[in-house]
This record gives structure tokens, C-alpha cells and sequence, in this order.
């Protein structure tokens, strides 16, 4: 059932990296759509911090990427019908809008008592804004907001018989912001909760993330192995919901700020590895897992209507990624190189939102527990890249992608609100197990322009992708527990047509 209660500070990056050695920086990946794992990479050390081991001298590293993505439509159209089939109740929540993503990274790395160590400040941020309406008479603006700013301190040697291991710590600072506010003639809801927009969140956090790797041999078997887990760190984070109804406009009738905290934890490991089945010919396999929990809760007095009101809410979010695959990596002379790689992704989402408001004496009690459409998708990716060498100074890159995805997605919403002795409401709707699709293609350009000691790496790309969600679905209401509940079946189909710019350059530098 459908309810609606209702660039960045901008970087100048100076990088450095290395000059005239087999591999180059990001920018070689990112002209290539970023084919970690098929294609190998001197990069792959901040995945893979034992590799980091394998340079020699002082270098200096850095990259820059900006991307931009016109959301075309991010759209809800949902019906209700009642026992008998006739509607009750449509609409369409139509949103599109814009976002900005910025990363850069700047560091090094040096040798240091029997190995080497890398030292790395890294943000990456993105601006998302967008408008709609609902109906013809309620208008809608949106914010998601992310910035994380991260030390990475990275260290490998070798150990014998072939084999390197590294460990790399990071401390990460982020701060998010979510908010979909609800204007109308005679009404306006500040940070108000509408499913499939962004519940609000207002939170920032500390968090530490820890890896532990190993890279080595066995046989003609090149392996690399990494694990890694993280956590927010207690005591260092807030959260908060700053909800507000003011009927008319500019008159406040409800508000309530809970405040609260963050806690969260991660844990992944990436296993890579590389057969050669002849000198130009290699066979690379890779298998990639991460979990995520996030919990942000908070507690907080308000007001609504004549009522003195406390407020708690609690939103959890978990993902779950696998992903399985490999290709196969061909050396063409010693100018072309091709790469093509097919892999299944596994992917799951569960996010949700509940709420209480209840008045300081009796008298108002409210509920409200939602769920973002949770989301199990299975999904197949293709890549292929290719470098050619034209001079001693000049390569180009290409990369191309394009991912089809089956996703099954899940959605429920829940509600108790009494007014006593005068009234009691319940609304209850669960949507699914429904269907869907997820697909998407880029493409990359890049190359490489070595003037020492210097080596500029400039990369550009593009891409499609369109996500379309069908939920259906059984709900009821009543107005007591008394009475016998009123059925309807819910309807929605959410849309997400979006197409994407961008580009980055790494500037290389070897001492």
C-alpha cells in the first residue's frame, strides 16, 4: 500500500605515480571499465595489500574521477484494489533529478625495514538531487548526500619461498544524508518517510576496516587471497531524524528530533587467481563476498497537535554480495592486449525503518514499520578489455560492460494509531515476493602519454542502466480491533531509468 507521510566542495588533486614500469595506475583500469581481477594491474595492491611488495624505490600516486548521472526517471505508479476488484485508490510518484560522485586519491609508497609501505588519503562523495510530484498538487524534493574521507596505511614483504603477505588498516570518516520533503497548498512535511525514496538519515560515524593478504605460487598457480572486516567505532557517531509538519505552511503542527547512534560491521574476502596456459595466455578466476550491517537508532521529544510526544525510531540495513566468475586474458605480440570475463553477481538487500510516537500521558499512540522494497537479484556480467601500444609513449584503452539482472524484490508496511478512547486505526500490506529486472551497459576510453618522468593517464566513460520493480500484493484495514478488517490488494511498479558521464586522470611520478 502506498504511503507517504507526509558541486561538494570542489577538489584540486595534485598526483603523482610511477613512469615506464609494466603496469600503470587507476587510470589504466579506468579506461578499461575497471576490470579488476581479469586484467592485472599494479593497482590491485589497494585490493590486494601483499602486492604492494612487489615495487621498488619511492612513488608517488594519485587519481581523480568525476561522474555524472542524470536520473531520468525514479518513478512509483501504484493501485489498490478492493475485494472485488474494482479501485480504490491510484496514483504516480514521479521523481528525476541528478548526481554528482567525486573520488580521488593521493599517496605513496616507499621501502621500509624488510618490505613496503604505502600511506594513502582517499574521498569519495557523491550529491544527489531530485524532484517530483504526486498527483498534480504535491511536489516532492529530494537529498542523498555521502561523504567519506579515509587514511590508508598499507604494508607487504616477502616471506619466502615465492610468497608475499601484507595487511593494510584504514579509518574512515562518513557522513550521510537522506531527506524527501512534501509541499503542498496547505501542507509541508519536512524529512517525511516514503516508500521506494530514501528513508531519512542524518548520521556520521568513525569506522575502522582491517585487512590481512597474502600473494604467492603454487605450481604455475599465481594466488591472492585477502580478507578483510571492519567496524563503526563506539562513541564517535551520531544519528538523527528531524521530522516536522507544518499545516499551513510555515505554522508547525508536529515535530519530533530523536537522536541516537550508529553501529555497524562488515566482512569480505577476494580470492584471485591466475593459470597460464601459455606465455601470452592466462585463464584468471576470481571470487569476491561482503556483508554489511548498519543500525542507526535514536530516541527524542516532540510535539503533535496538543500532545507532548516521545520518539523512537531504529533503521537496519544489510547487504550481502557474491560474486563468481573468469575470463580469459590474450597477449597479441607485445602491442595488443584482449581480455574478456563472465561473472554472476549474488545480490541482496534488506533495509528498513520503524517508528514510534507516543504521547508523554495517554491519549496518542502511533506505529509505523516499513520495509524499502527489500531485493535478492541474480545477475550476469560481461567484460571485455583491450590495450594497444602505439609508440613507446602512447597507449590506448578500451572497456566495455554490460550486465542483465533477475531481481525479486519485497516490500511490507505496517501501522497502528489511536487516539483514545476516541479512535484506533491499523493498515497493514505485504507486497511480493514480486518480479523484476536490472540491466545496464558502459563503456570506457582511455589511454596512456608518457613524458618523463611524468605519465598521464586520462580515462572518459558512459552508460545506461534501467531497473524496473512489479510488487503486488494483500493488505487490510480497521478501525478497532473489533471489527472485522477490510482487505485490498496492493499494486506498484517502480522504475529507475538513469544514464551516466564521466571521467578522471592519474598523473604518474617515480623517483
Amino acid at each position: 500500500m502506498k504511503k507517504v507521510l507526509l558541486t561538494m566542495l570542489g577538489l584540486f588533486v595534485l598526483v603523482f605515480a610511477l613512469s615506464g614500469i609494466s603496469y600503470g595506475w587507476q587510470g589504466r583500469m579506468g579506461g578499461m571499465g575497471d576490470p579488476f581481477g581479469l586484467v592485472v594491474d599494479e593497482s590491485d595492491y589497494l585490493i590486494h595489500p601483499a602486492k604492494i611488495a612487489n615495487g621498488e624505490g619511492v612513488r608517488f600516486y594519485g587519481d581523480y574521477r568525476f561522474t555524472y548521472t542524470g536520473v531520468i526517471k525514479w518513478d512509483d505508479r501504484f493501485s489498490v484494489f478492493g475485494l472485488s476488484g474494482v479501485l480504490i485508490n491510484s496514483g504516480l510518484i514521479d521523481v528525476s533529478g541528478q548526481e554528482l560522485g567525486h573520488d580521488a586519491l593521493v599517496g605513496a609508497a616507499f621501502p621500509l625495514w624488510l618490505g613496503r609501505m604505502g600511506l594513502f588519503f582517499t574521498y569519495d562523495g557523491m550529491r544527489g538531487d531530485y524532484d517530483g510530484m504526486s498527483g498534480t498538487r504535491t511536489s516532492l524534493a529530494m537529498e542523498n548526500n555521502l561523504d567519506n574521507f579515509a587514511v590508508r596505511v598499507l604494508y607487504g614483504l616477502p616471506v619466502g619461498g615465492g610468497f608475499k603477505l601484507g595487511a593494510e588498516t584504514q579509518l574512515a570518516y562518513r557522513h550521510e544524508l537522506q531527506e524527501m520533503n512534501v509541499f503542498s497548498a496547505s501542507q509541508v512535511v519536512l524529512n517525511s518517510l516514503g516508500v521506494p525514496y530514501p528513508f531519512p538519515n542524518n548520521s556520521s560515524y568513525l569506522e575502522a576496516l582491517f585487512k590481512g593478504s597474502m600473494e604467492g605460487k603454487i605450481g604455475s598457480l599465481d594466488v591472492e587471497f585477502t580478507l578483510r572486516g571492519g567496524f563503526y567505532l563506539p562513541g564517535s557517531n551520531s544519528s538523527e531524524w528531524d521530522f516536522q509538519v507544518q499545516s499551513p505552511p510555515g505554522n508547525p503542527v508536529a515535530a519530533w528530533k530523536p537522536n541516537g547512534e550508529v553501529h555497524g560491521w562488515q566482512v569480505g574476502s577476494d580470492l584471485w587467481l591466475r593459470y597460464p596456459l601459455a606465455p601470452d595466455l592466462t585463464l584468471p578466476f576470481l571470487v569476491r563476498a561482503d556483508y554489511l550491517q548498519r543500525t542507526r537508532n535514536g530516541f527524542g521529544s516532540g510535539f503533535d497537535g496538543p500532545f507532548s510526544t516521545n520518539t523512537d525510531f531504529r533503521g537496519e540495513v544489510r547487504d550481502l554480495t557474491i560474486t563468481v566468475g573468469g575470463g580469459v586474458d590474450k597477449e597479441f605480440g607485445k602491442a595488443t592486449r584482449i581480455a574478456a570475463g563472465i561473472y554472476y553477481n549474488y545480490l541482496q538487500r534488506k533495509e528498513d525503518f520503524t517508528y514510534t510516537v507516543s504521547s508523554v500521558g495517554p491519549g496518542l499512540f502511533l506505529m509505523e514499520d516499513l520495509t524499502y522494497p527489500d531485493s535478492m537479484e541474480h545477475q550476469l556480467l560481461l567484460r571485455l578489455a583491450g590495450e594497444h601500444t602505439l609508440s613507446p609513449a602512447v597507449t590506448l584503452r578500451v572497456g566495455l560492460k554490460l550486465f542483465y539482472g533477475w531481481v525479486i524484490p519485497e516490500a511490507k508496511f505496517a501501522s497502528a494509531a489511536s487516539i483514545a478512547p476516541l479512535l484506533s486505526i491499523f493498515d497493514v500490506s505485504s507486497e511480493g515476493p514480486g518480479h523484476g529486472y536490472d540491466w545496464g551497459i558502459g563503456v570506457s576510453l582511455g589511454g596512456t602519454v608518457k613524458v618523463k618522468p611524468l605519465t598521464l593517464e586520462p580515462f572518459i566513460g558512459g552508460g545506461y542502466r534501467q531497473l524496473h520493480l512489479g510488487l503486488h500484493g494483500v493488505g487490510f484495514s480497521t478501525f478497532s480491533p473489533m471489527l472485522p478488517p477490510i482487505p485490498d490488494f496492493p499494486d506498484d511498479v517502480i522504475t529507475r531509468n538513469e544514464w551516466s558521464i564521466g571521467g578522471g586522470l592519474s598523473i604518474l611520478y617515480d623517483l
